[in-house]
């Protein structure tokens, strides 16, 4: 069966009108110029993937391909998941932030149709790009990353990937009611990685032509330590590992100056996000609250309200349970700190026109 392929360009270079396809190869990245999206067909290329084994969606579904059992199932305001180590684990948790390519895929397969287009403007190692290419069947995908250290393992992870088991691919593990959908497969050749700054590059996307977008931003206020010091801060640090999350780049958010200063520049790439999204379509974006200075900061709902003001509408907050979190001594024994082993994800949409006018007039 045929696929999408996306080729490696020079600096400056826009993405294609089109795209011949061809059999899957691995994608590679493309340093800076404008992504130019185009619409390819959707469910009619991968049906097999859509509906081995399962059962057919609704026919008044446009959002997604599940049948009424899976939508119901994705709706609980928990997941709690424990997935196993695979797609390059290995590789990709030199980024301490690194999200699993089964949960990506799970959110890709809610708010997408198979062959639709997802963009990750924060795409780190890639976990969006691969939860697309495992995605029941894949999307297309457009991730930006800023530091060259996580796009250089995403792109040498990707051939290495199509090159196990004897270049049939990685072999995806079905997790039964863990990963409930049937089993997976693994088809790259829809994704691509940009390096660059996000705030230079969406500006180059066309207004309403992306499909999904789903994001881990940098992380502002996590990075300093969170201990209440002496010998349990010394033994049990948390930034003991060499998990680097933070580039050197006055452009990484994650160097903003402060916390008001990370908000302002969330709030501007919100801005970019509820303009390139077509109407009624979704902003999915992980993101963990945190302790610092002796509080407790909401960051989960500080940004859905800069989100909010850019006119990107909170539709839920679904708690990621993360199972295997350490915990940590962090204010034993003078006070209580929290062990944060969840993450929110954020549900946004740009809602359609006629919806925002009718809001309007009901008040």
């Amino acid at each position: 069966m045929s696929r999408p392929v996306t080729t490696a360009a020079t600096r400056g270079a826009k993405l294609p009108a089109s795209t011949r396809w061809t059999t899957a190869r691995p994608t590679k990245v493309r340093r800076g110029g404008s992504l130019d999206p185009t619409r390819r067909p959707a469910a009619d290329r991968y049906p097999e993937l859509v509906t081995e084994g399962r059962r057919a969606p609704h026919p008044a579904n446009a959002l997604n391909e599940l049948s009424g059992e899976e939508w119901l199932y994705f709706t609980k305001s928990v997941l709690t998941t424990a997935y196993p180590s695979e797609l390059g684990h290995a590789a990709r948790k030199a980024h301490g932030a690194n999200k699993p390519p089964r949960l990506m895929a799970r959110l890709i397969e809610f708010f997408s149709k198979s062959g639709e287009l997802v963009l990750d403007p924060f795409a780190g190692v890639g976990g969006s790009l691969l939860g697309a290419a495992i995605a029941r069947g894949p999307r297309r995908a457009v991730g930006i990353e800023l530091d060259p250290r996580w796009v250089a393992i995403y792109e040498a992870l990707v051939p290495a990937l199509l090159a196990e088991d004897g270049g049939r691919g990685p072999r995806i593990v079905d997790l039964g009611q863990s990963d409930p959908g049937g089993p997976r497969r693994f088809d790259p050749s829809g994704s691509e990685m940009r390096l660059g700054d996000a705030l230079e590059l969406l500006p180059t996307v066309p207004d309403a032509t992306v499909d999904l977008v789903v994001t881990d931003p940098p992380y502002n206020i996590q990075l300093p330590l969170t201990m209440a010091g002496g010998a349990s801060a010394a033994e049990h640090t948390n930034r003991r590992t060499d998990y680097a999350m933070v580039s050197d780049s006055s452009a990484d958010l994650a160097n903003a100056p402060d916390y008001p200063s990370f908000l302002d520049r969330m709030e501007t790439v919100f801005g970019q996000v509820q303009r390139v999204l077509r109407e009624g379509r979704y902003a999915i974006v992980i993101v963990r609250d945190a302790y610092q200075d002796g509080r407790y900061q909401f960051v989960g709902s500080d940004l859905a309200q800069r989100a909010h003001a850019v006119g990107l509408v909170p539709k839920g907050d679904l708690i990621w349970h993360q199972a295997g979190t350490r915990l940590r001594p962090y204010g034993y024994p003078r006070v209580f700190v929290p062990n944060i082993a969840h993450q929110h994800i954020l549900v946004l949409r740009r809602e359609p026109a006629r919806a925002q006018a009718r809001r309007r007039c009901s008040r």
